[in-house]
């Protein structure tokens, strides 16, 4: 389970994730914006899609904005690659614009680009031009799902990359249509805001946070309809609709731990031939990744849907170095309010959160900063690891002292809860916030222990970290790294060249004679494996160690008191 989490909260992290459950409800103060979607079918496949944007009397001055439509936003490319174009028109005809592209960022993070009208606008402005999906190669990074892509006779991706919006003006009436004429018999379009043609009144996250997805698609339920919708073209190997159907029940029952009514969601599954990430967060929604033809374990496909159905709530500080607090919150109530919610076991739990330590202990990154983590954040795996391992275990200290120090009375449920109340309510939804509420609950030491955090200082985890039902012993820990990944038909990809496969001959391109092989070689724990390859037709057998350095830590271990006193 944890392995997807990591991965698929990459984009959640980098701060495009923005919902109603902190949004409010919105009063309409700018005009009104209308967009037509219509794919555009070749060769069965969606080749564009022609987007129309009309904004209703901008009213915008020579030099103005009109509009803007990054190059980049979290690794993913603009479906508009030609600034030249896009197009707009008004009452007076054509409109001459001037295009602005921010210098490139060497991370991939994020690259702006604007138009400016070069003279008055009179009436409305209707802005055209053509969406293309993204043409995916051996060589294409792994990232957020935000990059518009194909797939069998639709397509799919996030409003950042696909529809152009004005800058300002926001919140707003926006209003979705579709022209699926193009399409095959049955087609449907649908966008995070619903299903069809859709109205609404959002700030420009509820539109450039929102994913649009368009073609045969299939549905829980299956007309569409109801305040949890998952939305799929491609049939999974694994039992989608049970896991979406026991997620929906748990978002309720997070929905009343958040003190919110459960608003709209949708989920939304793109499925790619090779891997590509676990899920990103949008509005009201999320997407999650799935390979064609993978069988994947129950447990594993709701712990990555909790995970991000969670991110509805708990995002970032609006810093870019928030992760801790976004990923280190979701990925500790990913295990808590699962187990709460009945989703997982006590066992499941346990298993969970030790495997959260043993990586803590064994990431040779634990150490680093915070800020450092932010700065390696797309250029260093370990490091983009770390808010998903250190961050929700130090939560679990903090409610170790929370519980020590109040008699049982409090948990970190109430720092938590609060500072989200402070989002709600103006108040002060930031790091310093969070510093505010630890001194006031746990003096100096709370203060100490959150900047040892985030100073990738070794953290003393108390015995009772995990509650009452488990006891503190010590380990000797090791992290499985083969140094490669291996896709659901077992050919071997993205080697590492320092990595312990590569040293020991192993070479992008292999195949597992098994593609099993490597799940059971780190099933069975640490030491020499031999490893069945199949190269250019012929066999090869690679025998090597594929484990990290010894390192000490501590796991928990289950005592004699019951489940139901365990207060988890």
């Amino acid at each position: 389970m944890l392995k997807s989490i990591w991965i698929a909260s990459l984009a959640v992290a980098m701060a495009l994730s923005f919902t109603a459950a902190h949004a409010g409800d919105p009063e309409a103060v700018g005009s009104e914006l209308r967009m037509l979607l219509s794919p555009r079918m070749a060769a069965d496949a969606v080749a564009t899609v022609d987007v129309r944007v009309t904004l209703e009397a901008p009213g915008a001055a020579g030099g103005d904005v009109l509009i803007e439509l990054p190059l980049i936003r979290a690794m993913a490319p603009s479906a508009l690659q030609d600034s030249r174009a896009l197009s707009a028109s008004d009452d007076l005809g054509p409109l001459a614009l001037t295009v602005e592209e921010d210098p490139v960022d060497p991370t991939g993070f994020r690259q702006d680009r604007r138009w400016r009208v070069q003279r008055a606008t009179l009436g409305d402005v209707v802005v055209r031009y053509q969406a293309t999906p993204r043409e995916i190669t051996p060589a294409t990074r792994p990232g957020p799902l935000y990059d518009m892509r194909g797939e069998g006779q639709g397509f799919h991706g996030s409003g950042a990359v696909i529809i152009a919006l004005p800058p300002d003006g926001w919140p707003r009436p926006v209003r979705i249509d579709w022209d699926l004429s193009d399409m095959p018999e049955g087609a449907r379009g649908v966008s995070s805001l619903g299903e069809g043609s859709i109205e609404a009144v959002v700030p420009q996250q509820g539109v450039a946070s929102s994913y649009f997805m368009a073609g045969p698609l299939h549905s829980l339920p299956s007309d569409g309809r109801g305040a949890f919708v998952g939305y799929w073209i491609t049939p999974p190997a694994f039992d989608l609709e049970n896991a979406l159907g026991r997620i929906e029940d748990a978002y309720g029952r997070f929905s009343t731990f958040f003190g919110d009514e459960a608003a709209p969601f949708r989920v939304f599954m793109r499925t790619t031939p090779a891997f590509a990430g676990g899920g990103s967060g949008g509005y009201n929604s999320f997407m999650f990744g799935n390979v064609e033809g993978q069988a994947r374990e129950e447990s594993e496909v709701l712990g990555l849907l909790a995970h991000e159905t969670l991110h509805n709530w708990l995002n970032g500080l609006g810093e870019e170095t928030s992760q801790w607090w976004s990923e280190g919150t979701t990925s500790y109530y990913t295990e808590v309010l699962s187990y709460r919610a009945r989703l997982t076991s006590l066992d499941q739990f346990q298993t969970a959160m030790n495997d959260l330590a043993r990586s803590y202990y064994t990431n040779p990154r634990s150490d680093l900063p915070n800020d450092e983590v932010t700065r390696l954040f797309f250029s260093d795996g370990d490091a983009q690891l770390v808010p998903y391992q250190r961050g929700p275990i130090y939560f679990a200290q903090v409610d170790a002292r929370m519980r020590v120090a109040s008699n049982g009375e409090k948990r970190v449920d109430d720092l938590v809860l609060a500072l989200l109340d402070a989002r709600r309510n103006g108040g002060d939804y930031s790091r310093a916030g969070w510093v505010a509420l630890l001194r006031q609950e746990l003096g100096e030491d709370g203060v100490a222990e959150f900047e040892t955090m985030m100073a990738g200082r070794p953290m003393d985890l108390p015995d009772n970290l995990l509650g009452r039902c488990f006891e503190r012993e010590a380990a000797t820990l090791r992290r499985f790294e083969p140094g490669f990944r291996v896709e659901p038909d077992g050919r071997v990809t993205r080697l590492l060249p320092e990595g312990h496969g590569a040293l020991a001959g192993v070479r992008d391109g292999d195949r597992l004679a098994d593609p099993d092989a490597l799940e059971a070689l780190e099933a069975a724990g640490p030491g020499e494996a031999t490893l069945a390859l199949v190269r250019d037709g012929q066999a090869v057998r690679i025998t090597f160690e594929p484990w990290g350095p010894a390192r000490q830590g501590y796991r928990w271990v289950r005592n004699n008191v019951p489940e139901q006193a365990c207060g988890i």
